[in-house]
């Protein structure tokens, strides 16, 4: 029998029963993802059809196994890793939050930016979490400094600033 024809030959394949083989991958730890594809290579290796293979792991067809089957062979081990970024964790928690609203009513006068420093946070994130609970401008209530507004140049009849000049007669 060629290659060929021994691949093309349809099998089920059983996880159950892998799992419980101790020449298996999936006997050392059948939820680890690298483990799991790891086995699906000696199962192909072992002359097991591409489509069976899949059908068994839940893969939606051959192609994404030939493909990460390449990438194995290019990179070894390192290849199957999921090496995608991901975002830092979520940093504002309920008590951490507390902590930042109890720093600016103690000490109305610290800024987004000092309290961000100070809690491991970004200034946008106090900014956003001191102005939910209303007391973003704390400071200002506190010490009873009104909000001054920008200073207004007096406007002349045409639209522009009125000139130092004395009118002609």
């Amino acid at each position: 029998m060629t290659e060929k024809q021994r691949r093309s030959q349809r099998q089920t394949i059983d996880l159950e029963q892998l799992q419980q083989d101790p020449h298996s991958f999936l006997a050392l730890a059948p939820d680890d993802e690298a483990v799991r594809q790891l086995e699906m290579f000696r199962l192909y290796q072992a002359g097991y059809a591409p489509e069976d293979i899949c059908a068994a792991f839940g893969y939606a067809g051959r192609t994404y196994f030939y493909a990460l089957y390449e990438r194995f062979q290019e990179g070894g081990t390192a290849a199957l890793l999921d090496q995608r970024g991901g975002s830092a964790p979520r940093t504002r928690t309920p008590e951490r939050e507390a902590q930042v609203i109890r720093a600016k009513a103690l000490q109305p006068e610290l800024g987004d930016t000092e309290l961000g420093q100070r809690f491991g946070l970004d200034r946008a994130t106090v900014y956003e979490l001191l102005r939910e609970h209303g007391i973003q401008d704390l400071h200002r209530v506190v010490t009873d400094q009104p909000e001054t507004p920008a200073a207004e140049e007096p406007v002349g009849e045409k639209g522009g600033s009125k000139s130092s000049r004395a009118p002609t007669p």
